[in-house]
This record gives C-alpha cells, sequence and structure tokens, in this order.
C-alpha cells in the first residue's frame, strides 16, 4: 500500500513538473522569437518563424546605435524615470499603507474605499484630466511630467496596507511606550517588518514604469527627453525610410536592448519577489 502511494505521489509529481515545464516554454516563446527575430532582417513583412536563422546577423543592433537616434539616451531617461518613479511610489504606498493599516482618523474606510475605487477605472479614461494638470504645472516634455502622476498607485496602497495590518499593534506600542516617535517607528520597526512586500511592489513599480508608453508618448515631446518605449516606435519607422514600412528586426534588437535590465533586475530580486507575492496570498 505504502509502495503504491509513493508510485502515485511520483506520478503526481512528474505531471506537474512537466505541465510547468510546457507552460514556461510557452510563455519563454515571444522572449525567444524577439531575440531570433533581432538576428534576422525584416523590413517590411515579418519573416517566418524559425528555431534558428539561417544566415544570423548583427547588423540590426549595429543600426540600433549607429543611427543618428541618441539610443543610449534614452536608455538613460527610461532608468531615471523608472528608478525615481519606484522610490517616490514606494514612499507614498507605504506611508500611506501604514496610516490605513495602522491609524484611526475619521473617514479612513471611506477614504480607502475611494482609492480602491479608482483601481476600477481604466487608465484611458485619466488621460484629459492629468494632461490638463500636467500642462497647467507647466511639466510637459520633462521627466517629472512622467512621473507624478505615476507615484501614487492604489494597487501598491492596498498591498503595504494587507502587510502593515500584520505588524504587531504591541510591538508599535512598546516602541512608543519607550519614547520613540512615529518617524523612528515607522523606519525602524514597521518597515523591516514589512520588507518582501517593498520588494514585490519596487520590482513590479519599475517593470511597470518601465513599459508605460501611452503617457509616456503624450508627455514627452523633445526627441532628448524620450524613453527607448517612444524612440524605438519613431526609429523602427524612419530607419526604413518610410512612415508605412516598419522594420521588424530592428524593433526586434531595440526590444531586447530595451528588455534586458528589467529582465536582469527581475532574475536578481525574484525570490524576493515570489517571497513577497506568496505572503501577500497567505495574508490575503
Amino acid at each position: 500500500m505504502k509502495h503504491r502511494n509513493l508510485d502515485h505521489d511520483g506520478l503526481s509529481s512528474a505531471i506537474k513538473y512537466t505541465i510547468t515545464t510546457l507552460l514556461a516554454l510557452f510563455f519563454l516563446m515571444p522572449l525567444y522569437w524577439m531575440v531570433i527575430g533581432s538576428l534576422r532582417e525584416m523590413i517590411g513583412t515579418m519573416a517566418a518563424p524559425e528555431i534558428w536563422p539561417k544566415n544570423p546577423t548583427f547588423k540590426n543592433y549595429i543600426d540600433l546605435f549607429s543611427s543618428n537616434y541618441p539610443v543610449l539616451r534614452w536608455m538613460l531617461n527610461s532608468f531615471l524615470i523608472a528608478g525615481i518613479t519606484t522610490f517616490f511610489s514606494v514612499l507614498v504606498c507605504c506611508t500611506m499603507g501604514y496610516a490605513f493599516g495602522k491609524k484611526q482618523f475619521p473617514g479612513k474606510n471611506f477614504l480607502f474605499l475611494l482609492v480602491l475605487a479608482t483601481m476600477m477605472l481604466p487608465k484611458q479614461a485619466s488621460l484629459i484630466p492629468l494632461f490638463i494638470l500636467t500642462k497647467k504645472l507647466r511639466l510637459i516634455d520633462t521627466i517629472w511630467g512622467v512621473i507624478l502622476p505615476s507615484i501614487s498607485w492604489p494597487y501598491g496602497v492596498f498591498l503595504m496596507r494587507q502587510f502593515m495590518r500584520e505588524v504587531p499593534d504591541d510591538l508599535i506600542e512598546c516602541a512608543r511606550i519607550e519614547g520613540a516617535g512615529e518617524l523612528r517607528i515607522f523606519g525602524q520597526i514597521v518597515l523591516p517588518l514589512v520588507k518582501p512586500a517593498i520588494s514585490t511592489l519596487s520590482i513590479i513599480m519599475f517593470m511597470q514604469a518601465w513599459g508605460d508608453f501611452m503617457w509616456q508618448l503624450i508627455i514627452l515631446k523633445s526627441k532628448e527627453n524620450w524613453t527607448m518605449n517612444v524612440g524605438l516606435s519613431v526609429l523602427i519607422q524612419n530607419a526604413s525610410g518610410g512612415a508605412n514600412v516598419v522594420n521588424y528586426g530592428l524593433a526586434m534588437a531595440g526590444g531586447c536592448f530595451a528588455a534586458l535590465p528589467v529582465v536582469i533586475i527581475f532574475i536578481a530580486f525574484q525570490k524576493y519577489f515570489i517571497r513577497g507575492v506568496t505572503l501577500g496570498a497567505v495574508k490575503g
């Protein structure tokens, strides 16, 4: 009987690993296709899929960096926007999550419901009001015009509130009795206890800020202020000699170059990301 249970467990594990492997390969296919496509010349039409190109070439990468467009400047702009947005977003979400999770004040539940309600609105619904506000603040064609509207992220506030609620009240009260102020309690006691959530929020926010194309396209006007997303959308057409012709090979090369930092960051911090998501699921 015990032998049968071991066989059954082994078969179940094999099935699970097989399904997981197939799903992983399925989700990796677009990335693999982008890498392979960057090694082929595809101007105007998308070539048929191949496991490996017959005549691989680095011409697309050479064209990417030898163009008259400041590609490295675009990469720096993307890093600045994503990094600054992530820093301030985590700071704001942590403070708001602490207030909603551990503080008592009039209208607390109503205000939190308003924050949750904004999660249900499509982003396109806020584009016009945000653009008008950004224009009045004279932030058009500046990185701050891209950063400031993205700082307060409703899901980030919700995530941090859920983790803040799990911090023991007795620990905070003991620190307050010992004479610790609110900033010390928040910085030295509460934040270290929610590091998994901060790591998860930082990775998600960085990837979201890095890949935000629509708002960057609306706000950034000057070629020098473009990000990789905006710059590549123009470069892949102009490099082909016509607005109606797309250089798909160059687009793939630019996509690989733009995705590389995000992939490296995710691989480097994946254990913190997985830990934060797992704890969040348990707490939820």
